[in-house]
């Protein structure tokens, strides 16, 4: 018979001590096992985020995308006061996910979150997650995130279903990158044939290495933005690398404000220009949208042909 080991609790304050000074700091410096247990991947941007009065523990967004994410921790049972602050948090960044991690969880607050999603739509999702760690006999410790509290899909597809039509925003996402995609289409992009239009705020396009890609978002403050984005840059060495042809990519996109975004409390990092639109020209005003689009199609094409050319560098 083989011989098994004991496997075994361990309380968390024996691996994280203080939950400033080592918990937030290892949620950061892990989100990708965070990402995975709420099957949406996102990244670091700050770690602290003054807001108002308050200090957030970790902010983020959504990978390829500006969708707010805001993680609210702590190392003991969940409580009011931390419930209040996750909802200050969620309001005053407008966040897309909004995660609270606590090592106890008590069913009035795992109720809370379940009503929160309940009576929300779905411009934001609220998550409960309990983390554990485990061991084995004398091993390292392992730590594994439990799901406590989630959004019902199923719901909320039932009520989109039942409401008989897509949120405003998702409708007119999905037409505007149906028609530009069918415009590259015709415009002799072949990455653009086989595509599909989504509901989602953004539009990757793969240029051939894992982790790199060239996006198209609608950004915040109603901007598009054309992006070469480095979803794991953790040591920011794909960025130096091209930020050290500055005075090459400014070139290439000249007449345009290039954006260089290291993201240094983050994993990811960015190079990007931006476009300012009206959502109401563009879904009415053909010429307008036009124009839009030639501007798009330029820049996607400067923008992919530069990854490619740097590609083997980074």
């Amino acid at each position: 018979m083989p011989e098994l080991g004991t496997l075994k609790k361990i309380d968390p304050r024996q691996l994280w001590k203080n939950e400033e000074r080592d918990f937030t700091p290892w949620i950061a410096e892990n989100i990708d096992r965070l990402s995975q247990v709420i099957g949406i991947p996102f990244v670091v941007d700050q770690t602290e985020k003054r807001v108002g009065a308050y200090e957030l523990d970790v902010f983020g967004h959504v990978e390829g995308s500006d969708a707010p994410v805001i993680i609210e921790n702590q190392l003991t049972q969940t409580d009011h006061k931390h419930l209040g602050q996750l909802i200050t948090y969620a309001s005053g960044l407008e966040a897309a996910l909004v995660i609270w991690v606590a090592t106890e969880v008590t069913d009035e607050h795992r109720a809370a979150i379940l009503w929160l999603n309940k009576v929300t739509d779905d411009t934001v999702s609220f998550y409960l997650v309990r983390p554990e760690v485990l061991q084995i006999d004398e091993s390292k410790p392992a730590v594994k995130f439990v799901l406590e509290a989630a959004p019902s899909e199923f719901k909320r597809a039932l009520r989109e279903a039942v409401e008989g039509e897509e949120a405003p925003r998702h409708e007119f996402r999905r037409q505007f990158w149906g028609a530009l995609l069918k415009y590259l289409a015709a415009n002799k992009h072949s990455w653009a044939v086989s595509r599909q239009p989504t509901k989602e705020s953004w539009l990757p396009t793969s240029v051939g290495k894992t982790g790199v890609s060239v996006t198209i978002s609608m950004a915040m403050n109603s901007r598009m933005r054309v992006e070469l984005y480095f979803a794991d840059d953790r040591d920011k060495r794909m960025f130096d690398s091209i930020y050290a042809r500055k005075s090459e990519v400014e070139a290439i996109f000249a007449g345009e404000a290039v954006s260089w975004e290291r993201l240094d409390e983050g994993n990811a990092s960015r190079v990007a220009i931006y476009k300012a639109y009206v959502k109401e020209q563009v879904a009415s005003e053909t010429a307008y949208r036009k124009e839009l689009f030639e501007w798009l199609e330029k820049n996607i094409s400067k923008m992919r042909d530069l990854a490619k050319s740097i590609i083997n560098d980074v």
